[in-house]
């Protein structure tokens, strides 16, 4: 991770970007690192990030968890009406929950989500689309999606998370929490208004359009005119949307949705995505890919994120000792 590390500093030293996920633990944390990428002639940075993966994957054999938790939906009563006039939706607070601003708004995952925010209102400062999108399901897309959008929502600024993977659907699961109907298919559909379909979230402040049942024919619906029109709609009413996409490869559809963002991501799984998988996204990507997030890494591997994970576990000691 050292290799990854010194191409994603300097990077961040010319963009000011980065970003890191984890679950601070004794043992292990799961982390995420963002290199930015003004144009496609950066490659090598995202090269080196792919050969650590290549290089992780042959030495390591880790088993692989899963892009969500795997926990029933928890039935949720009518939800009342949130002051903007959305639906209120409580999510329950569940430990094993890796909605960091949830269970660790203080720790490292946290506040490398905060300097991903930091990157994103220093190039949007009026707010923006944001596309979040890997090579292949399971490499962690929908988590790191739902954290950024709670991460933007933390600043004040309103911001929407969009349900767009609409074949495999997961913020409802994700959050632990079942909604009614409509979904965000009635809205591309053309059967629902768009704002009867949106959540306002407790405890994270943030708006989320979820889909209630996978539709028969979703490619006819990203495909259309709908969404084109949700994300007017969106902008109009929030600074800041987050879209939940496909992974690139499985689906067509993500090629349409990156023309209508600002920013694309792309999260890379380390341990898991395979490099020719990751390579042929960023190719299909091409101009529009504007980051790369490596997640999943180890704290072990890099000195660096040890060096975090020290500090903040000695400051935690002192305001202890300073509280008794």
């Amino acid at each position: 991770m050292s290799k990854v590390y010194e191409a994603l500093r300097q990077k961040q030293q010319e963009s000011q970007a980065g970003q890191v996920r984890g679950k601070d633990t004794s043992s292990e944390c799961t982390l995420t690192c963002t290199a930015f990428l003004s144009d496609m002639e950066l490659a090598p940075e995202v090269r080196q990030v792919l050969d650590t993966v290549e290089e992780e994957n042959a030495q390591c054999k880790v088993k692989a968890t899963p892009d969500i938790e795997s926990v029933p939906s928890i039935g949720i009563p009518a939800p009342a009406i949130s002051p903007n006039g959305f639906r209120r939706l409580k999510v329950p607070y569940r430990e094993s929950s890796r909605l960091v601003f949830q269970t660790d708004p203080h720790g490292l995952a946290a506040e490398q989500f905060r300097f991903l925010r930091r990157t994103l209102e220093q190039k949007f400062p009026h707010g923006g689309t944001v596309l979040i999108t890997s090579p292949a399901p399971k490499d962690g897309k929908t988590l790191t999606a739902a954290n950024l959008s709670a991460c933007l929502a933390d600043s004040g600024r309103p911001t929407l998370l969009l349900e767009a993977d609409i074949r495999q659907p997961s913020i409802q699961r994700l959050l632990g929490a079942k909604i009614e109907e409509p979904g965000i298919e009635a809205v591309l559909a053309g059967t629902a208004e768009p704002g009867s379909v949106i959540h306002f979230v407790e405890p994270f402040s943030v708006h989320v359009a979820m889909v209630k049942a996978p539709p028969d024919d979703p490619s006819h619906l990203v495909s259309g005119k709908g969404l084109q029109q949700v994300l007017v709609w969106a902008r109009s009413q929030f600074a800041w949307v987050v879209i939940d996409s496909p992974p690139v490869l499985p689906a067509a559809d993500v090629t349409q949705l990156v023309t209508l963002a600002d920013a694309v991501l792309l999260v890379i799984r380390a341990q898991s995505t395979p490099r020719d998988l990751a390579t042929r996204a960023i190719e299909l990507l091409g101009n529009h890919l504007s980051g790369v997030i490596l997640n999943e890494a180890t704290i072990e591997s890099n000195p660096y994120y040890r060096y975090l994970a020290d500090y903040r576990q000695k400051r935690a000691s002192s305001q202890s000792e300073t509280e008794a």
